[in-house]
């Protein structure tokens, strides 16, 4: 895994060169406005949902470059395989602490990549690390439900414990830890 590690290191800046340079731009023209304009008066979620996907091809094309038995293999749980182990990853632009999943079993080993977004669609910072949930105190919490037991929504958040830094691989950035969980810290562009 050390070999997927510092190839995420390396290619992080290149995918966030590529947004910046060329697919900004061409989302941009897409959606006929410029990212200002098409994401006024929405939610940092509105913009993960149309951005995050874009990401994520960038990732698996660039990561797939240098180790070829990286494979995107979306199936029930998973977003990858390497060597043998399923992966998946979360993308978020929110600025607390937490991922967002949909609140269905998924592999325990995921890619957790955060970036800061600019209001002009500019990604300024990012943060990338790889944790094992099976040898962690920290969980996915469970989708609410209504008092009449049916399902508010299907989301679900994971906000890594301090006490797991020591199982969490730290790849670009770093965590601050608080007395319960631990922050990203992002390293700028």
């Amino acid at each position: 895994m050390k070999e997927l590690f510092s190839t995420i290191e390396k290619i992080l800046p290149e995918l966030c060169k590529e947004w910046n340079e060329k697919k900004l731009p061409q989302f941009e023209s897409l959606v006929e406005k410029n990212f200002k304009e098409y994401f006024a008066g929405k939610k940092t979620q509105e913009k993960t949902k149309m951005v995050a996907p874009i990401l994520d091809v960038i990732f698996a094309r660039l990561v797939n470059s240098v180790l070829p038995d990286f494979k995107v293999d979306e199936g029930v749980g998973r977003d990858y395989n390497y060597k043998g182990t399923p992966l998946e990853s979360k993308i978020t632009f929110c600025t607390g602490n937490t991922w967002t999943g949909n609140g269905f079993f998924k592999t325990p080993i995921y890619i957790l990549l955060r970036f800061n977004i600019s209001d002009d669609g500019l990604l300024t910072s990012m943060f990338a690390c790889v944790v094992d949930l099976s040898v962690c105190k920290s969980a996915w919490t469970i989708p609410e439900e209504s008092k009449d037991k049916k399902r508010t929504h299907n989301f679900s958040g994971l906000a890594l414990l301090a006490e797991d830094l020591p199982n969490i691989n730290q790849i670009i950035g770093t965590f601050k830890p608080n007395k319960k969980f631990l922050r990203p810290k992002l390293v700028e562009l």
